[in-house]
């Protein structure tokens, strides 16, 4: 199988609670709504990228427990090609437990399990380089420069969204090379002492050939490339769970730019991927392509030259870095 994106990061079991009060130290407190789904960024990445039609695969890690052999099966239901997902004995697949609060913020616990192995993983070179773009979600530094390195010898495109643990990701190596580098305003704060003033981001983006998009939660998203300067809001819709929401972003803008190269097209498309995957629970349970579609064309929001691509079978396209 080819793939046209591969995906590398986290495998998580999600378990979210909805809470009317965060727990405190030896507190017991009940939650009235909650659920237990398949997440981690990278396999949420790659699970939207399928759904939007997509050739996805993915390297991560997983235990050799009930729950891996779940998300196997969760992940080759939508067509993941999972032949590079390393199933560890005597490990667990990593879970993940956050408590949300509407007010007070969240409650995070995550217990990495297999993941932690994933810098140990040795990326297939082969496998990675018949892809036109590699996607690293997450704060994995010799992972993150190796596919760098095979990303730039094989004239793919590298894109990157590093999450909240990647203080040990040297960016001034990475972004040399970086084509679309997804950050949110605490992101973009935390590993380049940047706000989210236009002056500012275009600055930075001329600093490295490629792309920042900045996911700015309910005021939409930014995207520049340090000349270009779009804003897209959000699409107003009802929010039922949030989580895995930049994910799903992340996979709309790479599909979308990769084929319209429009940076206002691919941001208003990656916007209304995530407005659709918080419309309902679980990190997973993101939009088609026609959906995406639907929503779009009725904010007169036309993706004609991406719905075009697809039809033609132009899915597998590689690009020169400028």
């Amino acid at each position: 199988m080819v793939n046209e994106i591969i995906a590398i990061g986290r495998i998580n079991i999600d378990m979210v609670m909805y809470v009317d009060t965060l727990p405190g130290r030896v507190q017991h407190v009940v939650s009235d709504k909650g659920h237990i789904s398949f997440g981690g960024s990278a396999a949420n990445f790659a699970v939207e990228s399928s759904l939007l039609g997509v050739k996805t695969g993915l390297v991560s890690c997983i235990g050799d427990d009930i729950y891996g052999e779940m998300v196997l099966k969760q992940l080759s239901k939508f067509g993941v090609d999972t032949s590079n997902v390393l199933v560890l004995g005597k490990q667990a697949t990593g879970l993940f437990f956050m408590a949300r609060h509407p007010t007070d913020g969240n409650i995070v616990v995550a217990n990495p399990g297999a993941n932690r192995f994933l810098e140990k993983h040795v990326l297939d070179e082969e496998y990675v380089a018949r892809a036109s773009s590699v996607h690293v979600a997450g704060g994995f530094p010799m992972m993150t420069s190796r596919a760098l390195e095979i990303a730039s010898t094989n004239g793919m495109i590298f894109s990157i969204d590093p999450g909240h643990a990647a203080d040990t990701v040297d960016f001034s190596k990475i972004l040399p090379g970086t084509d679309l580098l997804f950050v949110n305003q605490y992101e973009l704060k935390k590993y380049f002492k940047i706000g989210l003033s236009e002056k500012a981001l275009k600055a930075f983006a001329k600093g490295f050939p490629g792309i920042v998009i900045v996911k700015t939660g309910s005021k939409g998203a930014i995207a520049t490339d340090g000349f270009e300067y779009h804003t897209s809001d959000i699409f107003e819709v009802p929010v039922v769970d949030t989580v895995g929401a930049g994910d799903a972003f992340a996979a709309g803008f790479l599909t979308a730019w990769t084929r319209s190269e429009r940076i206002a097209q691919a941001l208003h498309f990656a916007n209304a991927v995530a407005a659709l995957e918080i419309t309902k629970s679980g990190a997973q349970t993101g939009p088609t392509l026609d959906e995406t579609a639907n929503l779009l064309a009725k904010h007169g929001v036309s993706i004609e030259p991406i719905l075009r691509s697809f039809r033609k079978g132009k899915g597998k396209r590689r690009y020169r870095r400028n």
